[in-house]
Formats: C-alpha cells, sequence, structure tokens
C-alpha cells in the first residue's frame, strides 16, 4: 500500500472526476441532444474509470466487488468513509 499523501491525493482524484461526470449526466439529462456534452461524458467516464483503477491499484479496493481479485481479501485494508481525507 502506497503512502496515506499518495492515497489522499489519488481519492480526491477520484472524487473530482466522478462530481464531473455526475454534473455532466444531469446536463445530458435536460439536454440530451447536446453531442458534445455527450462526447464530454464518454470522456468524463474513462477518466473517472482510470482513477479508480490507478487509486485501487496503489491503496486499496474502493467498493467490495473489486476486492479479492489477486487472491486476498483486501476489502478491509481501506477507510470508512468516514475516516477518508477530504
Amino acid at each position: 500500500m502506497e503512502n496515506n499523501a499518495n492515497c489522499a491525493q489519488l481519492l480526491r482524484n477520484v472524487s473530482e472526476a466522478c462530481f464531473y461526470a455526475t454534473d455532466l449526466k444531469l446536463y445530458l439529462d435536460t439536454h440530451p441532444d447536446d453531442i458534445r456534452a455527450l462526447e464530454m461524458h464518454r470522456e468524463a467516464c474513462r477518466q473517472l474509470k482510470a482513477c479508480k483503477e490507478a487509486f485501487e491499484n496503489c491503496c486499496y479496493p474502493l467498493q467490495s466487488c473489486c476486492a479479492g481479485d489477486d487472491g486476498e481479501w483486501d476489502w478491509l485494508m481501506g477507510c470508512w468513509p468516514s475516516e477518508r481525507l477530504v
């Protein structure tokens, strides 16, 4: 597991990418014909996936469904949301 500062930065990246993808989704809910926004949303989703993968590769699984792929139950290595740095 990486150091706490690096994990905190990677988690911030996930949070920011998630916020951006969600914001674009909300816009598309009211502007479904905006092709440029749709392209931006697709890219935001790719970026979010990359941020999650980077975090999970260096720190710990974000969801229990992502744990155990390496044959080890590492779900409990993470911290509870209330313990996370903001």
